[in-house]
């Protein structure tokens, strides 16, 4: 059969069959059939399903597979039953079916576990434009993970069609990846383009369980992605720790602050107190004693009861134990100006010590609320736990 008779009878089954072509405008995308190495023919068609949907659900391409046009395949039959490799057929097909691109590839069995391996040909040419894998995964991964990952294999088709994403986390230089490459860290400085599809988001950091997802990107649209990271049951103790101590010394700096200025201002009230209560009616009476100050007493004293008092007793007991009196208490507003400035600056020192404390540490509780952790399961394996407050 030529090509071209061949492409006169898929169209009239393709309308047949219900495949509108031209009214969704969409480019035809060829599916040919996994290749089964080592595994059963319905592992491998369970793959190639796989493919064929999440191809469909880009909502791209009219996505044509083997099932489609099996009956009028019989190039395609032939390839299969003689063992021939699907790129040898490719171009005829392609050409056939008026599609410029093809997915070929391949099931493995490895061990115990399946490797499957698909690409992205130019039709006309076979020439590999893109090529993703899947490996050590189960029957139940192929069958979630395909899909996302072929969608990843068309971004070359799609370059054109770019849309944006915005990815935000409370998580400071946690690492962002997109279908497996690093686009950098929290915060990002700007939103990443990404083409037209379906993409695998990755953000990680140290210390907490890594979160991937399969995020959508529409043309021209820009999707936000909000990641919270989960702790390690260990990175939460010694940040609970870390920061705990930072707090409590935040705490004691600042209670250390707090009574040291109070201090202060209340040894320099006292001590002013004293000087103008004590000191200063002694030494102006003294000076007035000695006939360089004024004989009697000044209006100032005369209103503060605690002045005259002490000017009364000057006059009572003499000169003698007037200027006694007077060098004691001088003696003591030195002693409160002395403790006075020691507590001020041991204020001052504390109270930079606290503010550095509170702005340079973080919530001891911040992962009190959730916190990942990795315990045993009974029935064999291991089970991730999250514990916390709900």
């Amino acid at each position: 059969m030529t090509v071209t008779s061949l492409r006169v009878v898929v169209l009239l089954v393709l309308t047949s069959a219900g495949v509108v072509l031209a009214t969704e405008q969409r480019p035809n995308l060829l599916v040919l059939d996994l290749e089964p190495r080592g595994v059963g023919l319905p592992e491998a068609q369970a793959a190639t399903g796989s493919v064929v949907r999440g191809l469909r659900q880009l909502e791209v391409f009219q996505v044509l597979s083997s099932d489609d046009v099996r009956q009028l395949l019989a190039l395609e039959r032939t390839r299969q039953l003689s063992g021939a490799k699907a790129e040898s057929s490719v171009g005829q097909l392609g050409a056939a079916l008026n599609a410029p691109n093809a997915v070929v590839g391949s099931v493995t069995r490895v061990g115990g576990k399946l490797q499957v391996e698909i690409r992205l040909l130019d039709a006309p040419t076979q020439k590999v434009l893109a090529q993703k894998s899947l490996n050590q995964a189960t029957v139940e991964q192929v069958a979630t993970q395909l899909p996302g990952l072929a969608q990843e294999l068309m971004a070359p088709l799609l370059r054109e069609q770019q849309g944006f994403l915005v990815v935000k986390s409370r998580e400071e230089a946690a690492e962002v990846l997109v279908d497996d490459t690093l686009v950098g860290s929290i915060p990002l400085k700007s939103s990443i383009d990404l083409s037209r599809g379906i993409h695998r988001l990755t953000v990680r950091k140290d210390g907490f369980i890594a979160q991937t997802r399969s995020v959508r990107i529409e043309p021209k649209q820009t999707t936000v992605e909000e990641v919270e990271l989960q702790p390690s049951a260990d990175y939460a103790k010694i940040y609970k720790d870390k920061y705990g101590k930072m707090r409590v010394g935040a705490w004691i700096a600042t209670g250390v602050a707090v009574a040291s200025l109070t201090t202060a201002v209340f040894m320099t009230v006292s001590a002013n107190s004293e000087y103008n209560d004590e000191f200063k009616p002694r030494q102006a009476w003294l000076q007035g004693a000695a006939g360089t100050g004024p004989q009697t007493k000044p209006p100032e004293i005369a209103n503060n009861p605690t002045a005259n008092a002490a000017w009364d007793s000057c006059t009572a007991s003499g000169a003698v134990a007037c200027k006694q009196a007077a060098e004691d208490s001088k003696s003591s507003v030195q002693v409160k100006q002395y403790v006075a400035i020691g507590t001020a600056v041991v204020g001052v020192a504390s109270a930079g010590v606290a503010t550095w404390l509170w702005l340079s540490g973080k919530d001891p509780n911040r992962y009190a609320d959730l916190v990942a952790g990795v315990s045993p399961n009974p029935q064999g394996g291991m089970t991730l736990a999250l514990a916390g407050r709900f």
